[in-house]
């Protein structure tokens, strides 16, 4: 009975991320944990890296397969919610309904500065970086004070260059 409920804990033992798994120290990863107030864990140094690598938006299970075969996925949706409510990241719905995640600005009071793309055809998702969206978007759709809009949130959908 002893030795069942050992090799148990040693089995669970094997699933946490080790320190050589880590995610180097970079300066843009502690920064954006600093900035946000949060403790710098394996999971959380992992996800960072692997957003700020990446030139689109990312879905969660994207993420998860950049990350040491270890890792709990249930850790990387939680760890992209934190950094989503932090605004350390922003998402965007594809056409297939799954989000995608992309590194937001963190000096930006708003969560999305710049619209986004998503592809009909291969459901690619792009953020639209050199695009802006226009200050008075808001105003300009005519609604009423009753509602209380955080930010603005634009989704272009067509086809991409690659599938035209």
């Amino acid at each position: 009975m002893f030795g069942r409920r050992l090799r148990g804990r040693l089995k669970s033992a094997t699933m946490i991320p080790r320190p050589s798994m880590m995610a180097p120290a970079t300066p843009l990863v502690d920064r954006l944990l600093k900035q946000a107030k949060l403790r710098r864990t394996p999971v959380r140094a992992g996800v960072l890296d692997v957003l700020s690598q990446s030139p689109r938006p990312m879905g969660a299970v994207e993420v998860l397969a950049k990350l040491p075969p270890a890792t709990d996925a249930v850790t990387v949706y939680r760890t992209l919610n934190t950094f989503t409510g932090k605004g350390i990241v922003h998402r965007v719905r594809g056409e297939d309904r799954i989000w995608r995640y992309a590194l937001g600005n963190a000096q930006a009071a708003a969560a999305h500065q710049h619209p986004h793309f998503v592809c009909e055809n291969c459901g690619k998702v792009e953020c639209l970086r050199d695009a802006t969206i226009p200050r008075g978007l808001i105003e300009s759709l005519g609604i009423g004070a009753k509602y209380a809009v955080h930010y603005p949130e634009v989704v272009l959908h067509g086809v991409c260059p690659r599938c035209g």
